[in-house]
């Protein structure tokens, strides 16, 4: 950093917003705010022409929700967006990054673009996102697929790093120009120039009754609910132009050193603020008191960077790789908060379930559709992502929102998930209709089976037949294309009933037998179908081997398991010989802080589930699937007081833990519930490897993330460091010949503890207090609970104990076995031509991964996404569908950039290390 601000000649003023969408309030109540906020922008904008251009904080769902009140303005909207006045995007919402999935990262931009352009507008080359609680280290690359060539945060990057400008490099090399503003962040002209000249305050927040005329409201009959504000419906218009001079030469004094040229970025902007009359007229009076000092301009965040390149020598910015979570170790205000990961822990999970349906359910299920013969549903899949999307607002998506904005999220993600189960449903009919039914009988009954992966891959399947009660059925045998059986397990038999739909008239009722049981389907098409014949049996279906070798003990081909006596595990791998003691212990500990960081009492008390007696039970046996159960009483302090110690007063937990365990599989599946009683405590799930490593392997988006197990000295900094990180589907601990992994599904914080043991620890819960920091002088806290995790919690997690590292355990793929099912649909005689057995696509390299198979955006095409995630490129093969006629590379924009030679249905590639790379079928 310079040693002082001398070198300053220009300062650039920049117009903003930074608009939550649903935060201190619901979205529709602060809808309303937004629409005075735009109403009062789009004003200015029309009757001050000198008003440069108000920029909007960088995402463009805020013009969608205006318009469809203000749906008259629309006209008025789209003549500002096209002179570039009212700046949209590039993203559609502003997300808490590690709460999200890879898919999400590059539709939300998707979305972004489309939406500027349905206004008239562009992108432009400005990534601002000054929102996200740190920033995912892929993100150079994905920006650059759009076009995106400088990018503007802070929180992550500390100002010991580097200084305001900076080089961010990816993972695969993709370096952009990056900006961490200066001390005062986004906020710098708006505290220090703009408050002080236009209400005669700096950063004073008290407000004085009855200095100004302004008609102060306030419901006052509670019945409008609590903590309510008063809104001035006449707020004063001061000006006090003589204060400029001051103002600005203070506010470049503190902060000019951090710029490295000699142009100085001025954010006039703050948290839901609002464009200002007098903004014109307070650049034009700046200029004129310290014009011969400063150049002063209105601008774009665009203009600020074309004229801060001018000056830049790009070859002596620092260099800073990778994801970006520093703790911030000097300034302020621009803390990274990484508890927002483990605040609300059911909105993550509930997130990563909407989008496995969706991404790995919907999407390509509708594209294998498409192969033969559907149309694409194009209509309900942007309903399916605008409803994901429109929770991917930070504040909301991170947990930090009152239980009212978190109720809504709820219902969308209720809705994305509906959506992506009608065309998961629809495009698995439209293919068993149009089968072709060869010498199949009218009355005949058949199960097709879908492998949504595009890899070849074996499934355990829970099969659900409603078979006709003249049947007289206790089973069903299911018969494959060239005549081979299915190993099955029986679940349960039971007279049933159906309701049969019909778009002619009333439902009718099928009498029926209902059999359950467990399928074991080889070798299924990558991203296909294969049909069964399903024959009935009177006889029940009875097989006495199991995978249960003892009252606490599995076992297959790859693992032994054996359940303790106090609710914990121990596993061996038989490859390695390697045995695991201890595993899944429950450990809980005082949580005194709030959504955005996890704060020990002063006093803390730490208990585990150790010394727990557990009731051990068999609750399923079988050769495809057995699993033992674990049920006990874990106790814990009710609660903190006072925010200094625990309560003396302890509440009793239930718990219930059943580890499953498959046929074939290298991992075992364990499944926790948790009857929450307790408040202000923080829940994880512990695993002591014995594994002497110095690092941690975690996956994020597009990419695998070595993390120091050891923390930073953090002691002086202004925010202290913690152990925990993110993740999205797997974390490892390797020494190079062995190795643990957690596969969570929609849990996305572990820390691996400095101990002898190397304890891996995955946080359940983080159960604390509402505590709303709008502003440092007033933090409210609510009396919402919905924070603190209340009622019964569900978790599923699984455990893998594998030889070598993470890229030889293939972790990215055990991941989506478990977390993509293969699906099954019962349907009588086919009434087409299609075979009994079909796919689209076949990756045959499983070290790279599919992170996508979706429709186009454009035209009747079908984009296929993957990456490499290791340090070495991969050869890929992939065997397509014969409707497919080219293939084209294209960015993640879907833009096309050169074709891929295809050979009788086959084109090969080689995918860069860490690189994201994207492919266009024609079909």
């Amino acid at each position: 950093m310079k040693r002082n601000a001398k070198h300053i000649r220009q300062i650039k003023v920049v117009s903003n917003t930074h608009w939550d969408r649903e935060f201190r309030h619901s979205f529709e109540r602060t809808r309303r705010r937004l629409l005075d906020m735009l109403d009062i922008t789009l004003d200015i904008l029309e009757q001050d022409k000198a008003y440069h251009s108000f920029t909007l904080d960088g995402h463009s769902i805020l013009i969608d929700d205006y318009l469809e009140m203000r749906p008259e303005r629309r006209a008025q909207v789209e003549r500002l967006v096209r002179a570039g006045r009212l700046i949209l995007g590039p993203y559609y919402t502003l997300a808490e990054e590690f709460s999200i999935g890879h898919e999400a990262l590059v539709r939300n931009l998707i979305y972004g673009r489309k939406t500027v352009e349905k206004y008239g507008g562009r992108t432009g080359t400005v990534a601002y996102t000054p929102s996200s609680w740190g920033q995912t280290g892929q993100l150079p690359q994905i920006l650059a697929d759009f076009g995106l060539t400088r990018m503007m945060f802070y929180r992550g990057v500390s100002h010991h790093e580097c200084d305001a400008e900076w080089l961010w490099r990816a993972p695969d090399g993709t370096t952009m120009l990056a900006s961490r503003f200066a001390l005062y962040a986004r906020y710098n002209w708006y505290y220090q120039v703009h408050r002080p000249v236009t209400t005669g305050r700096l950063f004073e927040k008290d407000y004085i009754w009855g200095e100004f005329d302004e008609a102060p409201v306030r419901p006052a009959d509670g019945l409008a609910g609590e903590d309510l504000a008063f809104d001035l419906r006449a707020p004063a218009r001061l000006y006090r132009p003589e204060r400029l001079k001051e103002a600005i030469e203070r506010m470049v004094a503190a902060e000019g050193a951090h710029f490295t040229t000699e142009v100085f970025l001025a954010m006039n902007g703050h948290d839901i603020s609002v464009a200002h009359p007098n903004e014109s007229q307070v650049i034009r009076d700046a200029r004129r008191r310290l014009g011969r000092k400063y150049r002063i301009e209105h601008c774009s965040l665009e203009e600020f960077w074309a004229e801060a390149e001018r000056h830049l020598d790009l070859d002596r910015l620092p260099v800073l790789t990778g994801e970006r979570r520093s703790y911030l170790k000097q300034g302020m205000w621009t803390f990274l908060f990484p508890g927002t990961i483990s605040s609300r822990t059911y909105l993550k999970q509930q997130d990563f379930d909407a989008t496995r349906r969706l991404v790995y359910g919907a999407e390509p299920l509708a594209c294998l559709a498409m192969a033969c013969g559907a149309p694409a549903p194009s209509a309900y899949l942007d309903r399916g992502w605008r409803c994901l999307l429109a929770n991917h607002t930070h504040d909301a998506n991170g947990g930090c929102a009152p239980d009212a904005v978190c109720l809504d999220m709820e219902y969308r993600y209720r809705q994305a998930s509906d959506i992506s189960d009608i065309v998961a449903d629809d495009a698995m009919a439209h293919i068993a209709t149009r089968l072709a039914p060869g010498r199949q009988p009218a009355d005949a009954m058949q199960l097709i089976v879908y492998n949504p992966l595009p890899l070849r891959r074996d499934a355990v399947v829970a099969v659900d037949l409603e078979i006709p009660r003249g049947h007289g059925a206790r089973a069903a045998r299911l018969v494959g294309p060239s005549g081979e059986a299915v190993a099955r397990q029986a679940i349960s038999d039971e007279k049933s009933s159906s309701f049969v739909d019909s778009i002619w008239e009333v439902p009718r009722i099928l009498e029926s037998n209902r059999i359950r049981f467990y399928a074991h389907f080889k070798d299924l098409p990558g991203l296909g179908y294969r049909t069964f014949t399903i024959v009935p049996e009177r006889a029940e279906l009875r097989d006495n081997a199991t995978l249960v070798t003892g009252p606490n003990r599995l076992e297959n081909e790859h693992l032994a398991v054996v359940v303790n006596g106090n609710g914990t595990v121990d596993l061996t791998c038989k490859a390695t010989g390697r045995v695991c003691r201890g595993l899944n212990y429950l450990h809980d500990q005082g949580e005194a802080g709030n959504a955005w960081k996890h704060v020990p009492p002063t006093s803390d008390q730490t208990f585990t589930s150790l010394g727990a007696a557990a009731t051990l039970r068999v609750v399923e046996s079988g050769p495809l699937v057995s699993a033992v159960a674990a049920d006990f009483d874990f106790a814990v302090p009710q609660d903190y007081a006072d925010g200094t110690r625990r309560s003396q007063s302890l509440v009793r937990l239930p718990v219930h833990i059943e580890y499953r365990l498959e046929a074939g599989a290298a991992k075992l599946n364990v499944r926790v519930t948790v009857e929450n009683r307790a408040r202000d405590h923080w829940l994880r799930a512990c695993f002591p490897t014995g594994l002497a490593t110095a690092v941690s392997v975690a996956d994020s988006h597009f990419d695998a993330v070595a993390r120091p197990v050891a923390l930073p000295d953090s002691t002086g900094w202004v925010e202290r460091a913690f152990g925990t990180h993110p993740l999205r589907t797997f974390v490892s601990l390797s020494d190079g010949c062995d190795g643990v992994a957690i596969l969570p599904r929609g849990l996305f914080e572990y820390e691996v503890i400095e101990n002898a043991d190397r304890t891996l620890a995955l946080t359940l819960i983080r159960a604390c207090r509402i505590k709303l920091a709008v502003s440092e002088e007033k933090q409210t806290e609510l009396p919402d609970d919905g924070i603190q995790c209340p009622g019964v919690r569900h978790f599923e997690y699984d455990i893998g104990v594998h030889g070598g590292d993470w890229q030889a355990a293939g972790l990215f793929t055990e991941a989506a076995r478990g977390y993509v099912p293969a699906r099954a649909m019962q349907i009588g005689r086919g009434k087409g031509k299609l075979p009994l057995e079909g796919g689209l696509l076949c990756l045959d390299n499983p070290r790279v991964h599919v992170s996508a198979v979706k429709p186009a955006e454009r035209g009747s095409g079908v984009v296929v996404r993957l990456f490499n995630a290791a340090d070495k490129p991969e050869r890929i093969v992939l065997r397509l569908h014969e409707g497919v006629r080219a293939v084209m590379r294209c960015g993640m924009d879907e833009t096309v950039r050169s074709p891929v030679r295809l050979t009788r249905g086959l084109f090969k590639d080689t995918v860069p290390p860490h690189r994201i790379v994207s492919y266009l079928l024609e079909m």
